[in-house]
């Protein structure tokens, strides 16, 4: 018997990533990843000088427009989520893939979207977008929503 025995894939769904797959950022890859998300925000993306943010802010009731759902927020997310949504429709395309992929899930307030939509907000080819995202390495959390058991 061998002392190195092969290592056990438990609870991973190992399921191909079509363009009608939904994704959506993981933060819990952030907690567990050497990156904060906050500081990738204000150095990566410039959005220190163009919005207030208060570590501290206070909690923010939002109603989904679609399910009438009311969801609470910090206030940081708010403020990420109204940045991206006032910015001018191209300026995912003037950034990485990553980034605006990323960008579009935050102003989406980070709710599921399939590939073929995240494409049409980020004017890139869905191939590309599956190629970059769906495979087995994790940009920025980006992941795909994991199926219901």
């Amino acid at each position: 018997m061998s002392s190195n025995p092969r290592p056990q894939i438990k609870g991973l769904s190992l399921k191909r990533v079509t363009a009608d797959t939904p994704f959506t950022i993981d933060y819990e890859w952030w907690q567990k990843s050497e990156l904060d998300l906050k500081t990738y925000l204000f150095s990566r993306l410039s959005i220190e000088a163009e919005v207030e943010m208060d570590s501290s802010s206070d909690q923010v009731d939002l109603v989904d427009e679609e399910t009438g759902e009311v969801v609470t927020v910090d206030g940081f997310e708010f403020m990420v989520q109204t940045y991206f949504n006032q910015l001018p429709d191209d300026f995912a395309e003037r950034m990485s893939l990553v980034d605006a992929v990323f960008c579009v899930l935050l102003a989406n307030a980070n709710r599921p979207m399939t590939v073929r939509e995240i494409a049409d907000k980020v004017k890139r080819p869905v191939d590309t977008i599956l190629r970059t995202v769906g495979g087995p390495k994790i940009y920025l959390g980006i992941r795909p929503v994991p199926e219901e058991e």
